[in-house]
C-alpha cells in the first residue's frame, strides 16, 4: 500500500458569472443553501432587452406582411404570364393560316417574356422577403436567449459556495472588460473527490478498482473507504508523482472540500505468503542481493531470498525460507556466515 497527504474536493464545482449587464433585481439564494439543476439564484433587470425584442417582433411582422403582399404580386404575375402565353400561342396558329401578321405575333412574344420577366422579379422579392424574415427571426432569437440569461441558473445539484452580490449590485457581463469575478460559486458535494499525489515509484502500479481509504484529523481520525475513480495516467514532470482521485459519498455532509487528510492505496495484495518485518532483511550497497540472518545450532546462517511486496514495513519472502527458521530481526548490524548466537525465546504471552 502508499499512504499519502490528500485533500477533498467537490465532485463538480463552477463559477457562475453574468452573460448579461444590469442591475441585480433579485437574490434568491445564500451561502450553504442546497440548491437543484435549474434553481434561479438570481435574476438580473434588463428592460432594454426586452424592447429589443419587441421591436424586432414588429420588425418580424412587417416583413410577414410584405411577403404576403409580395405573394399576391407572384400570383397575379403568373395570371398574366399564362394569358400571355395564350394569346401568344393563338398568334402563332393564325400566323401559321395566314390570318394575322408576324408582326402580331412578335408583339405577343415580346408582351409574354416581359411577362415572364415580371415573374422573375416578384419570385426574387419573395425569396429576399422570406431570407430577411429568417434573418430578423434568428435575431429573435438571439435576443430571447440573452434575455434567458438574466436569470442565473444552478448547473446542477449542489451547494452555494459563493454569493458575491445583492439586490441593486449593476453587474457586468462576464465577457466584458473589467469584469469582476464569479457571483455564485456551486459545488457538488453529496459525492467528493479526494486527489492524491501518487509518487513516482508507487504510481505504476495504481488501477481502477483499487482498494483505498480516507482518514482526517479533524474528524478524529474517522475511515472512509472507497476505491480508485480516475488516475491522470502521467506523472507530473514537477512533482514527480501522479493524480489520483477517489470518489467518496458524502450524504451526510462530513467531509468539507478543503479537509486536509491522508490516503491510502492498497496497491497489490497477496494473502498467504510469508512476511519478514523490514528490517529483517539485508541488502547489499546497490539495494540488490537480499539476504537474512537465520540461526542454524547455534550460529548465523546466511540465506539469499527473494522478495517480492515492500510497503516499508514488512517484506513478502517469495523464495529462499519455508517459514520454519529463526531469522535475526532489526538492531543487528551486519554478520558473517558462522557467527555464534544465541537466540533469546519471546515470553510467553496470555
Amino acid at each position: 500500500s502508499t499512504t499519502q497527504p490528500a485533500t477533498v474536493h467537490p465532485f463538480q464545482e463552477a463559477d457562475l458569472a453574468a452573460r448579461v449587464s444590469g442591475y441585480v433585481k433579485s437574490v434568491a439564494v445564500d451561502i450553504g443553501d442546497e440548491v437543484k439543476a435549474g434553481d434561479v439564484l438570481a435574476e438580473i433587470d434588463a428592460p432594454e432587452m426586452k424592447i429589443q425584442a419587441e421591436r424586432k417582433e414588429a420588425e418580424i411582422r412587417l416583413l410577414a406582411a410584405r411577403k404576403e403582399q409580395l405573394d399576391a404580386s407572384v400570383k397575379s404575375a403568373e395570371a398574366l404570364l399564362r394569358a400571355e402565353e395564350l394569346e401568344f400561342g393563338r398568334a402563332d396558329q393564325l400566323v401559321k393560316t395566314g390570318t394575322v401578321t408576324k408582326r402580331v405575333r412578335d408583339e405577343s412574344q415580346s408582351r409574354k417574356e416581359s411577362s415572364e420577366a415580371q415573374l422573375a422579379v416578384a419570385q426574387a422579392e419573395v425569396k429576399s422577403a422570406q431570407a430577411a424574415e429568417q434573418v430578423a427571426t434568428k435575431e429573435l432569437e438571439e435576443i430571447r436567449t440573452m434575455i434567458g440569461y438574466t436569470q442565473l441558473k444552478a448547473p446542477f445539484d449542489g451547494v452555494v459556495t459563493l454569493r458575491d452580490l445583492d439586490p441593486g449590485d449593476l453587474v457586468q457581463a462576464a465577457d466584458s472588460a473589467g469584469s469582476a469575478g464569479p457571483l455564485f460559486q456551486v459545488a457538488m458535494v453529496d459525492t467528493v473527490r479526494v486527489r492524491v499525489a501518487v509518487p513516482e515509484r508507487d504510481a505504476v502500479y495504481i488501477d481502477r478498482g483499487d482498494k483505498a481509504k480516507f482518514t482526517c484529523r479533524a474528524l478524529g481520525g474517522q475511515v472512509f473507504e472507497g476505491e480508485v475513480a480516475r488516475s491522470a495516467r502521467s506523472i507530473n514532470p514537477r512533482s514527480g508523482s501522479m493524480q489520483v482521485e477517489i470518489d467518496l459519498k458524502n450524504a451526510d455532509g462530513k467531509l468539507i472540500p478543503g479537509m486536509f487528510g491522508e490516503a491510502t492505496i492498497v496497491v497489490e495484495s497477496h494473502e498467504n505468503v510469508l512476511t519478514l518485518p523490514a528490517g529483517a532483511v539485508r541488502f547489499d550497497e546497490l539495494g540488490a542481493s537480499p539476504v537474512v540472518y537465520a540461526i542454524d545450532n547455534g550460529s548465523v546462517k546466511i540465506i539469499s531470498v527473494k522478495t517480492g511486496i515492500d510497503d516499508g514495513m514488512k517484506i513478502e519472502i517469495i523464495e529462499g525460507l519455508s517459514g520454519d527458521e529463526q531469522v535475526i530481526g532489526n538492531g543487528i548490524g551486519r554478520l558473517a556466515e558462522g557467527t555464534p548466537v544465541t537466540a533469546i525465546p519471546e515470553p510467553a504471552s496470555e
